[in-house]
């Protein structure tokens, strides 16, 4: 056995126990998922386990090997988290950050590859996606485990303070004979991957499956789930849409196949004060905690794409984020408006939704 196979081997039977430890938590994912049950032609492999601020699960049908190949995927996420977290004081994103206003940074081409597709969808949503959204998120309190500010609502100073240091046009990328590179343009910039890392990661995780002969194969990462081909009867993956009210139902049914689905809600964290409700999606043009809306479902071709979009959408509202999405091939998306409206583009594959 040679050392490669000697640690794939290995990584296989460490993540195997764990994620038997965390088999029950699952339960508590944002977004749940129908499989098919096992059939003569493929078995069920399923791992799972904490990951990017939430769980992720990652499901396929295959042969006696493919529940060793999950086990390396979700390795292989943990690694993407590792690069992008910007939590971590020893991750690149946390590097850069460090180093804004300063000097750039060179970084993996992962990293490079994550800020790059970013910038594209901040582009497209004219800012309303934006990953150096980080100042307004600590100013509202959103940067600790337990959200909410200890006094009143940021004042107009602080509020125009942070927003100087909001533009994602101030990332800039770049390679070079040693690698490729980042770097903010100014000192207090903070860049944020909450709305795009996971669905990255999930892309990879899929990728890194494909690669390994597993074309078929669902892999969620809290309110993002990436489907890639379809389950052994060829049918597509059934994906449920919770419901932004009432967590113990779906507000809809959607069948995926080769697409990912992402849901931004103003339920995953929020706060109270002074009788209003904060939202942590917070709209990087005016600073404030967009109120709007209760959830933004979108589907799109990859995972980063459905992740960024939904909270691009989230802050546009259903009007001109509706508008949007019916620019962008391969894209629909469903909206819950404040008052319990619910709108969608006009390929949304189900028709018939009650709030």
């Amino acid at each position: 056995m040679n050392s490669a196979t000697f640690i794939a081997n290995l990584v296989c039977r460490i993540a195997a126990g764990f994620r038997l430890g965390c088999l029950l938590q699952c339960a508590a994912m944002a977004s749940f998922v129908f499989a098919a049950g096992l059939t003569d032609a493929a078995q069920f492999h399923h791992t799972t386990g904490p990951l990017l601020h939430t769980f992720v699960e990652i499901k396929a049908y295959g042969d006696n090997q493919t529940g060793c190949v999950l086990d390396q995927a979700f390795v292989e996420m943990g690694r993407i988290n590792d690069l992008l977290n910007n939590y971590d004081p020893s991750s690149e994103i946390s590097a850069i950050n460090a180093a804004a206003g300063s000097t750039s940074v060179k970084v993996s081409p992962e990293t490079f590859e994550a800020l790059n597709e970013a910038k594209k969808y901040a582009r497209l949503s004219s800012g309303a996606f934006d990953f150096t959204v980080g100042p307004l998120v600590s100013l509202w309190g959103f940067n600790r485990e337990h959200p909410g500010l200890a006094g009143d609502d940021p004042d107009a100073r602080l509020l125009k303070q942070a927003l100087r240091l909001v533009d994602y046009r101030a990332l800039k990328l770049g390679a070079d004979l040693t690698g490729p590179h980042a770097r903010l343009k100014h000192s207090g910039m903070y860049i944020d991957v909450g709305a795009f890392g996971k669905g990255f990661a999930a892309d990879r995780a899929l990728a890194f499956l494909r690669d390994r002969g597993i074309p078929n194969a669902l892999v969620a990462a809290g309110g993002t789930i990436c489907a890639a081909g379809s389950k052994p009867d060829n049918q597509p993956w059934q994906i449920g849409i919770r419901h932004p009210r009432n967590d113990s139902t779906f507000l809809t049914v959607i069948a995926l196949h080769d697409q990912s689905v992402s849901t931004s809600g103003d339920y995953e964290k929020f706060y109270y004060t002074a009788g209003k409700r904060r939202s942590h999606i917070i709209d990087p043009r005016t600073g404030l905690p967009v109120s709007s809306v209760q959830s933004v479902t979108v589907i799109a071709p990859s995972g980063i794409a459905s992740d960024a979009l939904s909270t691009a959408l989230f802050v546009l509202g259903p009007g001109d984020g509706l508008r949007l999405i019916e620019k962008l091939p391969g894209c629909e998306a469903l909206v819950v408006t404040a008052a319990g409206e619910v709108v969608f583009s006009s390929g949304w594959p189900q028709k018939t939704i009650i709030y």
